[in-house]
């Protein structure tokens, strides 16, 4: 589902010290009742105090969800000083006193510009969904029209004459050209809701997105989590491939993939890459994956184009590497593989802990190495296959590599707890399961 919002700025003259006591009202409200997942405390109080006014704003044309955002925004980057710090540092620092007016009927959204050495560098747009139990923070900072266009205004606004010589006065609105945002999904919790053609800051999201859990009562309260929330693999698989950073270790290692030799780099859950890896001739280790979600790696002309089983191997190791504060922390685990060619694939753990205790001998991998070997020539002997499996000049297709890679996930006895996503030229990412038919099948993310 496809929605569009229609973004005009506002811009705030009354002092900040009204919004810090703003945020400090109403912290004996009753906490929300349990349903399916809990409410958001700042939202939840928010509409409430709407509500004890005889609806008198609820009636009105218009009303700013500004103070809920503001706040589980602040709450957020006070519990978590090292993102803060660092998101000031790469990033900037986040502009209350100008901001877009509050957008979406159901679902709510707001956009604030990132200010960084006097000027507008990005802008972060919040959403909150229907139930008020998940907000989602996307960072916009890139070279692409749409997001130019929104940094531009923004900026003009900020250099409109100052804020603090409009003192008193009541909020005004400053009229710009309409900036239209297109969200694909809708946010309705934790998965499907991702967004194009917009890159965001680090990975997943901007790295702020919750429930309950991260901004629990009084608009987060004592929680100093990961700011990392769980997302489905196509939001994961995006937020890597746009992050600048790990990007460029990409290119570095599509360009490795044409030399010969394996090269490899670990990733953390925010992106931040390791130094890059030398490996042997169709292998590298990724050694010791502390701290670390995943990694990257590349294939070589004379290798097979597809994540063989020493790399599934790898990734039960990411996968018993990732914190165990949350269950679902152990879907964070990938393995990435670039190859000549333009192909390029990601696998994502999505399995429980106990499957990630699943350990292989030497002599296993070993075995599970001669058996995809194996099977890649079956499935490129024309007299068995015909060219289903196989390019023009011979060599394995997509389909022949992805039928290849389910085969050695069932061979390995982790059918169903590994994902497999294709990478396109473009981009685009693409889920690739088994049809009726034993055959794989790809789904546009």
């Amino acid at each position: 589902m496809n929605k569009k919002f229609i973004l005009r700025l506002l811009l705030l003259v009354t002092v900040p010290l009204f919004f810090f006591n703003s945020c400090r009202t109403d912290e004996a409200t009753q906490e929300e009742k349990r349903t399916e997942r809990e409410k958001i405390e700042a939202f939840s109080r928010f509409e409430k105090s709407l509500d004890s006014q005889k609806n008198t704003q609820k009636n009105s044309e218009y009303i700013s969800y500004h103070e809920p955002f503001k706040e589980i925004i602040q709450t957020f980057m006070n519990n978590n000083p090292s993102f803060n710090q660092k998101f000031q540092n790469e990033v900037g620092e986040i502009y209350f006193n100008l901001r877009s007016i509050t957008y979406g009927e159901a679902t709510k959204g707001i956009a604030y510009p990132i200010i960084k050495d006097g000027s507008v560098n990005a802008v972060l747009v919040g959403l909150v969904n229907p139930k008020r139990d998940w907000v989602n923070f996307i960072v916009l900072k890139n070279t692409s029209p749409e997001v130019q266009s929104i940094i531009s205004n923004f900026q003009n606004v900020y250099n409109s004459p100052s804020i603090a010589s409009r003192g008193g006065q009541p909020e005004q609105t400053e009229d710009i050209l309409p900036v239209i945002i297109t969200v694909y999904g809708d946010i309705t919790g934790p998965v499907n809701h991702y967004y194009q053609p917009y890159v965001d800051y680090g990975s997943n999201g901007g790295g702020m997105s919750g429930g309950s859990e991260t901004y629990g009562g009084s608009g987060g309260g004592s929680q100093t989590q990961n700011p990392q929330d769980p997302k489905n693999p196509c939001e994961k698989t995006t937020g890597i491939i746009t992050n600048t950073t790990v990007k460029a270790k990409i290119d570095e290692l599509k360009a490795q993939s044409t030399l010969g030799g394996e090269k490899g780099v670990k990733l953390k859950v925010d992106g931040t890459p390791s130094q890059i890896i030398s490996g042997g001739a169709h292998s590298v280790n990724f050694g010791d994956k502390t701290g670390y979600a995943g990694g990257y790696h590349n294939h070589t002309p004379t290798g097979i184009p597809m994540l063989s089983p020493p790399d599934v191997d790898q990734l039960l190791g990411f996968a018993r590497a990732q914190p165990t504060s949350n269950s679902e922390n152990v879907k964070n685990a990938f393995v990435g593989m670039v190859a000549p060619n333009g192909m390029h694939y990601v696998i994502w753990f999505n399995g429980s802990y106990q499957d990630a205790l699943t350990n292989y001998s030497q002599d296993n991998i070993n075995g599970y190495i001669l058996d995809y070997v194996k099977t890649e020539s079956d499935l490129t002997d024309f007299a068995k296959n015909g060219n289903t499996y196989i390019n023009s000049d011979g060599t394995i297709n997509n389909l022949g590599v992805e039928k290849l890679f389910f085969e050695t996930i069932k061979n390995m006895g982790l059918e169903g707890k590994v994902n497999l996503q294709r990478i396109e030229n473009d981009g685009s990412v693409k889920n690739i399961n088994l049809n009726a038919n034993n055959q794989p099948t790809s789904t546009t993310c």
